[in-house]
């Protein structure tokens, strides 16, 4: 497929019912012959409002890391989110953590812990 552009690889993988995303495909061009899949169900609502809500209900649940934000929760500034939700009286608390990319690099990145607001119960 020498010489084939970009969107000739992309239609193509469509036509063969893969799952190279665009990013991927541009990563051909650097000799980067790394393929990312999709995600399986990718939220449908990016608003702020809705990754806050997304981001929230996981907290609820377990502490998360920038990473997971990202990856898992398709928040991509989760610092500004995790600000917004404290704006609302969300008492958020921020530790450095060391957390592995895609690639296996560890990153030094925030993990987020909701904590108990004062006098409930959960």
């Amino acid at each position: 497929m020498k010489g084939a552009t970009i969107m000739d690889k992309i239609n193509n993988e469509k036509a063969a019912g893969g799952v190279e995303t665009i990013a991927a495909a541009g990563d051909d061009r650097q000799g980067n012959s790394n393929t990312r899949q999709t995600p399986q169900k990718a939220p449908q609502d990016d608003s702020s409002h809705s990754q806050r809500l997304r981001l929230l209900e996981r907290l609820k649940i377990a502490p998360v890391d920038t990473i997971t934000a990202r990856r898992e929760l398709d928040v991509m500034h989760p610092a500004a989110r995790i600000q917004e939700l404290k704006q609302r009286g969300n008492l958020i608390d921020t530790v450095r953590v060391g957390r592995p990319t895609d690639c296996g690099k560890v990153h030094r990145v925030a993990l987020y812990v909701l904590l108990p607001r004062e006098g409930c119960d959960d």
